[in-house]
């Protein structure tokens, strides 16, 4: 199903899905961007300061709360941590905990 071209009678997921799979697929087209999406996206969160010279890393304009909003915009998934509702049951009942 992912190989074919999208057509405008598939649903938007599919559509989507599509579009995706050609993307990550098409080798010439990697190849040529390199790692420049990555390196953007890093630029954007204020860089890696494992790789910045000292004087191009500046602590106090970082803020991890923003970093990690940024991550959570690009992969739809938290980075720092993780907050997941869970349920148990015990003697008096059920509990309800957020980890």
């Amino acid at each position: 199903i992912l190989e074919t071209d999208p057509e405008p009678t598939d649903i938007l997921p599919v559509r989507q899905a599509k579009i995706w799979y050609a993307a990550c697929m098409n080798e010439e087209e990697r190849k040529k961007r390199g790692i420049k999406p990555i390196e953007s996206i890093l630029m954007q969160t204020g860089g890696w300061p494992m790789v910045l010279n000292p004087d191009e890393w500046f602590e106090d304009d970082f803020s991890w709360q923003e970093l990690e909003k940024s991550y959570f915009y690009v992969t739809g998934d938290l980075v720092f941590y993780n907050i997941r509702p869970s349920w148990s049951a015990n003697e008096n009942g059920t509990a309800s905990h957020i980890e």
